[in-house]
Formats: C-alpha cells, structure tokens, sequence
C-alpha cells in the first residue's frame, strides 16, 4: 500500500504567517518545519516511501531534508482534495488501496499505525481516524457520525452547529486508508466529503478512534497549541555546540538550546522552552513555560516570552512582553511593546484550548490569546496590541499605539 501526503493549497486562517509563494506547511514548530511532522510519523508508522502532493516548491525542498522517507514529489493541478488525490493518480497505478495523510497534522505515529492495523484486522473497504469532537468548534472541522459497531454512517464537512450532527460524533482527524477507485468519483465530479459518503454507503467503513497527540494545524491557536504539545514531550536539558551562556543566567530545564546562540548575564530561562540557532538572549531577559524560538531570533534585554511560537528572523526589542502571542518571520517589536492576553468571557477565538493556570487552586480555566504579527511587520516603541489583535503583512504601525484591529478571528 503506498502513501499520499497532501502538502498543498493555501494558507487559509494563517495567511498572515505566510508570506507570497510559500506554504503555511513550511511554518516552524519547535524547530522544524510543520510538514516534517506528518512524514515522521509516516516514517515510524509505515516505513514507505511517501508520494508528496504539493503546491509550493519550499514545501518540496523541506520535504526532502527528512532523511526518515524517500519523497516522491507530485505538483498538484487544480484546487481542493479531490485534484490533490487525482494528482497523485499515477503514482498509485495498480494499488486498490492507499493511506492518505493531511500534510498539516502533529500526530502521534501510533495514531497511523493504529489505523493501518485496523484495516488490516478488519478488511474494511475504508478506514478513518477519528478524535475526541470539541462540539463548540465544530464548524471548523469536518465531523463523522457512527453506529453502534463503530462503522461511519456519514461525514459532514464543517457543520453549522453540533445540533446538525447525528451522535455519536467525532472529528475525522485527516488519515484514511482510501480504495483507489475513490478516484473515479473525484473524476465524475464528486467532492471530498460526498465521494467519502459514497464510498461508507457501498461498503464498510471503520473509524479508527485516537485520543493522543493529535493537532490539525489550521488556526491560530492550532499552532500554538501544537508548540505546547510538543514542548511537553521535552526532557531534560540539551545545549548544542557553540552556545555560549553567561555564567549568572538561569536555565532551568527542559528546555532545548541550538548552535550559536548567546545567552546574556542575567537571563533567565524556565521550561519547557526551545530556542533554535543563532538567537541572542538580552540580559534580564525571560523566558518561560512553551516559549518557542526559531532560528535567528533576538530578544532584548528584560523582556519576557511566555506561550510563544516566533518565527525566524525575528527582533523583540527591549523591555517587551509577548505573551500567547504568534509572530511571523522576519518582522521587528519595538521596545516597551505588550500583548495583552486575557480573553472576555463572551470572546471565543477558534480551537482555543483551555489549560488552568498557577496558582494551582484557580478552579476555572482561564482563556488567553494575544496578538497575531504577520512576516515582515514592524510594531513601533511603545505600542498595545489587544488580545486576538491581527497585524497584517508588513504592516508598520506608530509608536505609541493602542492596536484592536482583526480581533476575533
């Protein structure tokens, strides 16, 4: 059986984070690219070699960087899931089946390996992985209904509300094990989520329950919830060569620290944080709890970095605070720049998880998203930028500001 990644399409809710000609699968999580993260657990799951569907040629480039698989490259032609899966047509001659992966899931390989395991066990005629349903966003994923023996009655892509899906119900999580003939319906004009019904109504068609590592990767809050995850799963203290570290700065593990970064007097370091090569750490500077910093960031000194996911090429400039906050690429804080994070009872940004905060006694969650900086932008000294503030593209924006635009995407 051979393996299709669909690595292509737009950016859709990150578009703010990609800049033109590139692909929201080459955004950086803990250090790699976010396609690396579907191949690996290919890899450790199937061990095949792996047919990348792709649109944008970085998606390609950083594909073949993992030494895990071979990558047989596809260019897609057309748009949307169905010319993906036709694309791929070829490379699939003579399979009657194949394992479709989303090219933008952090997941477990387990998850994978289970799905291959039941179809094998079961011979069904499709097999789907599913996850746990969180019923107030259900609009932004597509959803599957099953029977009592586990069998998918129906998939409903993106259903208005939780009340127009039958129970039980959960998230189809983007992994299936497909007949090739599923193509003949793309070729007659069926979409996606209509073929997939076409295919449950003529046969039998498993869901694969999951409840692990399992993240789709397109909000906002996906990609910072995807940094925690896997910052959780950190251990220990790692230090790469040619680090230098000022003998009073603090590090206090797990935390991951790459080739040629610089960490000041002073600085103070509390896991779980990743720090990628040749960042530069100011003096006073502090950074904690799932804080994430790709490669070539710097961070002036006594600023503070909290639940943090930036980009490369990134200037955080002095006595700054970003908190919860996502920024894009090669953009430019100012000093004294805060994101403000706390969310109002009635705000729910898309996919926000909840995680209860110290102190340990706080009974009730508390929801925190702040600002979204897309690639290139500049925020001037001084600046406010309210919670779920969006900053669009290479924006400059005054010093001094009180910044509110694009909440509540």
């Amino acid at each position: 059986m051979k393996t299709v990644v669909l690595a292509g399409g737009g950016p859709g809710e990150l578009s703010v984070l990609v800049p033109p000609g590139r692909s929201k699968h080459t955004l950086r999580i803990v250090g790699r690219p976010l396609i690396h993260y579907p191949l690996m657990a290919v890899g450790e799951a199937v061990g095949r070699d792996v047919i990348l569907v792709y649109s944008s040629e970085d998606v390609y480039r950083e594909a073949v960087g993992l030494s895990s698989v071979r990558i047989i490259g596809v260019r897609q032609e057309g748009e949307g899931i169905e010319e993906a899966v036709k694309s791929a047509a070829k490379e699939l001659g003579g399979e009657d089946y194949f394992l479709l992966v989303y090219g933008d899931l952090v997941v477990d390989s387990k998850a994978l390996f289970k799905v291959m395991e039941s179809f094998y066990s079961y011979e069904p005629t499709m097999a789907v992985l599913t996850t746990p349903l969180e019923e107030k966003y259900v609009y932004t994923y597509g959803v599957a209904s099953t029977d009592l023996n586990g069998l998918v009655r129906r998939v409903v892509e993106k259903p208005s509300s939780i009340d127009a899906v039958e129970k039980p119900a959960y998230t189809v999580g983007g992994v299936y094990v497909l007949p090739t003939w599923i193509i003949d319906c793309f070729e007659k004009g069926l979409g996606f989520t209509d073929a997939l019904n076409k295919v449950a109504s003529e046969g039998r068609a498993i869901a694969v329950h999951w409840n692990g590592l399992w993240i789709d990767v397109g909000y906002p809050a996906d990609l910072l919830e995807a940094t925690r995850q896997l910052l959780n799963a950190l251990r220990g203290l790692h230090v790469s060569g040619g680090v230098e570290v000022e003998r009073n700065a603090v590090i206090e593990p797990p935390a991951f620290i790459d080739e040629g970064t610089y960490i000041d007097h002073g600085a103070v370091i509390k896991g779980p944080v990743y720090i990628g090569r040749g960042c530069f750490i100011g003096a006073h500077s502090f950074l904690r709890h799932y804080a994430s910093l790709e490669g070539r960031v710097r961070v002036g000194a006594f600023s503070e970095v909290k639940n943090a996911n930036v980009q490369p090429n990134v200037v955080v400039d002095s006595y700054t605070y970003i908190g919860d906050s996502i920024i894009g690429g090669d953009s430019c804080i100012g000093s004294h720049v805060v994101t403000l994070n706390l969310l109002p009872d009635e705000e729910t940004p898309p996919r926000l998880r909840e995680h209860l905060v110290a102190p340990q006694s706080l009974k009730k969650p508390i929801r925190k998203l702040g600002a979204i900086i897309g690639y290139g932008a500049r925020i001037g000294a001084g600046t406010t930028l309210y919670p779920q503030s969006v900053v669009q593209p290479m924006a400059s924006i005054e010093p001094g500001s009180v910044y509110k635009v694009g909440r509540g995407v």
